[in-house]
């Protein structure tokens, strides 16, 4: 072989060399798969807190709202028709009869608020409020899982089987 081909050959080889140790370096590894005896499963809870409505109602004694209509009509009906009778003349009978449904229909107003102050009905009251309620909930599993005599930790989403896969990397310390 002449100088200039071993020259070529041996510069092709370095750089072939090099090319091949820049692949370790950049991180590319060879990768397999095995399975590990799981060894340890611990949950991990976690407290969450939810709203829970509630309603709580009882009876109690109230009083009426509002007029009793009616009976101011009626007293100031009746008040005013005495009224017309009492009166001789034709403008007194008008001032009896204003009168008289004036005086009516108050004494009416005056009757049915003592009754309704006096006489309350039951009624339910009811109340509705929020508890803060808290609940616990598995948010995954502390999993430790052994491999070739040694221990190791990880952490799932789910419960794990008696065996777990794991990726296996080797890779040259360069």
């Amino acid at each position: 072989m002449n100088t200039k081909t071993l020259a070529i050959a041996s510069a092709i080889l370095a750089l072939s060399t090099t090319a091949y140790a820049d692949n370790y370096k950049r991180g590319s590894e060879q990768t397999h798969y095995k399975y590990a005896k799981v060894v340890d499963v611990e949950p991990i809870y976690q407290n969450v807190r939810y709203y829970q409505p509630t309603r709580a109602c009882h009876y109690e004694r109230r009083a009426t709202r509002g007029n009793n209509t009616t009976a101011v009509i009626v007293g100031s009906l009746l008040g005013g028709a005495i009224g017309n009778e009492l009166g001789h003349k034709k403008s007194n009978k008008r001032v009896g009869a204003l009168a008289g449904a004036i005086l009516g229909g108050s004494i009416a107003n005056d009757v049915t608020r003592e009754k309704r102050s006096s006489y309350g009905e039951q009624q339910q009251v009811c109340t509705s409020t929020q508890q803060i309620r808290y609940h616990e909930k598995i948010t995954g599993y502390n999993v430790g899982y052994r491999y070739r005599g040694q221990t190791y930790y990880t952490r799932m989403d789910q419960y794990p089987n008696d065996k777990i896969r794991i990726a296996v990397s080797v890779r040259p310390v360069i």
